[in-house]
């Protein structure tokens, strides 16, 4: 999820004075006015500074932290790949031409909201809501794949997870809703334990 900060720096990848670091961790994107395109939080040196992995191009200001935006794809009926923790990747679907389609449904899947996770310990969890769907719709389905689409760091549409609906789900001209399960340690689509 996005929010501002403030810093200061001139074409260097250390960045001081920071007004709020709440939220901010390694491998976050940021945007701005002289901040570098894929700049990502390298490292947290202090309470009130960090290390970017690209020079900003000038003198930083108001600074944003790009959050990562994720999206759900669905898989067809028959697909040709084999899926599960070895996907890690968008691109494992598309490369396989394993991605269904039909009315209503748009190359790339749908977006998803962001949630913050939850601490719960031994574990911290996250859910997406509302449930995504896609309206008007008319195809079949028999399960998806969750990616963030961030662009920032080495590979944009990095796989997260991959989930099987237990058979084929088909649609014809109605609305087709993914049911995420219930946000809570053992049950939440996103899990760290």
């Amino acid at each position: 999820q996005s929010r501002t900060f403030t810093a200061t720096g001139v074409s260097t990848q250390t960045w001081t004075s920071l007004s709020a670091l709440t939220g901010i961790a390694a491998g976050i994107g940021l945007s701005g006015t002289n901040v570098a395109a894929n700049t990502i939080v390298a490292r947290i040196l202090s309470s009130s500074s960090i290390r970017v992995s690209e020079a900003s191009t000038g003198a930083i200001g108001t600074v944003t932290v790009v959050g990562d935006t994720f999206k759900m794809a669905l898989f067809k009926v028959g697909v040709a790949g084999t899926y599960g923790a070895a996907s890690t990747n968008y691109t494992d679907m598309t490369g396989n031409s394993d991605e269904t389609s039909g009315t209503g449904y748009v190359a790339g899947g749908t977006a998803l909201t962001n949630v913050d996770p939850v601490a719960s310990s031994p574990s911290a969890y996250t859910n997406f809501s509302p449930n995504p769907s896609w309206t008007s719709a008319s195809f079949s389905c028999i399960g998806c794949m969750i990616y963030n689409t961030i662009q920032n760091g080495p590979t944009a549409t990095l796989g997260v997870s991959v989930h099987d609906f237990g058979g084929t789900q088909t649609v014809s001209s109605g609305t087709f809703t993914a049911v995420m399960p219930v946000a809570a340690v053992g049950t939440a689509v996103l899990q760290i334990t």
